[in-house]
């Protein structure tokens, strides 16, 4: 047998290393590249139960009640095919912060969305349905907010709302609110309660320096606003009111006549000025018992900042122009003068 030259002995030995060396790496990153393989899987496992079911219901709403269990929430959605998997849906939900993060209410689903979507919007409050914008002037009562929702919300029940908010008069923040169509009537005065407590932070420490309650506040920025228009105004009636409770004066105001029978000042009776009533400033000294409306927040300003001034007396004009008096003399001519 001839022996293989010193070349071919190389090669052979070369080719051995070779096979030898790349089978060791192969061997070497198999576990690699079986975690990877099966990395992979479960990625795509994941993402292909995330997607939405081929019988999405487009155009379907869904309302999320309050406190209702994650797993009755995704058993709903699965139930009307919304998502694939409820698993994979409460997954997503603990990745945006678990259900305690869902927020409540309706949702609209206008197009296919995977249930990491689905979790994200409930997490955010994202609805989807079309918001109704609602504006609550300045001063308005109770009455007057059950009045603009009703009209403005089909599925609002006046009552229930009035039943609800009976305690809150004063505290429910007079604002621009965007609302769904079906918004209750607890989130309704939850926003507003919310918006309330906000605004009102700032005021905080002023009124504790003001030794005087915060209902006392609240009591008498709800007259400023319907005694006066201007802030200017509002902060030197405010004084005035002050002052008449300091030295035992009756406050002698008519806006809660309004708030008690719908009348303006000018149609204000002698009978009513007589009415055994707690909101009766005519009868009873100090603040009437409770707020006649919703203040914002520069009536609230006022009530806290008010303009101390030698005035005791004042009066508006057809104008809405209010004209000062110090004396009781001189606010007589102004009646003659200004109330003609």
């Amino acid at each position: 047998m001839e022996q293989d030259s010193p070349k071919q002995e190389k090669d052979r030995h070369s080719y051995k290393k070779y096979f030898q060396s790349d089978f060791s790496i192969k061997r070497e990153h198999a576990p690699r590249n079986i975690f990877v393989s099966l990395l992979f899987i479960g990625v795509s496992i994941v993402l292909y139960f995330s997607l939405p079911p081929d019988t999405f219901p487009v155009g379907e709403t869904i309302v999320i009640e309050e406190g209702m269990p994650l797993g009755k929430i995704s058993q709903k959605l699965e139930e009307k095919n919304i998502i694939a998997s409820r698993t994979i849906f409460e997954l997503c939900i603990m990745l945006y912060g678990g259900d305690t993060k869902i927020m409540q209410g309706p949702y609209i689903f206008s197009e296919p969305e995977n249930a990491c979507k689905i979790a994200s919007r409930f997490s955010k409050g994202e609805s989807g349905v079309p918001l109704v914008r609602i504006t609550i002037p300045e001063g308005t009562s109770n009455q007057g907010i059950a009045v603009i929702a009703e009209k403005n919300l089909s599925q609002f029940d006046n009552e229930a709302f009035l039943l609800k908010a009976e305690s809150l008069e004063g505290y429910l923040f007079p604002e621009t609110y965007f609302f769904s169509a079906t918004v209750t009537e607890d989130n309704i005065i939850s926003a507003m309660r919310d918006e309330f407590r906000t605004r009102i932070k700032p005021f905080e420490k002023p009124v504790k320096d003001s030794q005087r309650t915060l209902n006392d506040i609240i009591i008498m920025a709800s007259i400023l606003e319907k005694e006066a228009k201007t802030s200017t105004d509002q902060a030197i009636v405010a004084g005035i009111l002050w002052k008449r409770i300091e030295i035992g004066m009756p406050l002698q105001v008519d806006a809660p006549f309004y708030y008690l029978l719908g009348k303006t000042s000018a149609e204000v009776t002698q009978s009513d000025l007589r009415m055994d009533s707690p909101y009766n400033t005519y009868k009873n000294k100090g603040l009437p018992i409770g707020p006649i409306g919703n203040p914002g927040e520069g009536a609230i300003r006022a009530a806290i900042f008010y303009k101390k001034t030698p005035y005791l007396y004042y009066l508006s004009d057809k104008n809405n122009v209010i004209h000062y008096a110090a004396t009781f003399e001189e606010h007589k001519k102004n009646k003659a003068k200004y109330l003609r």
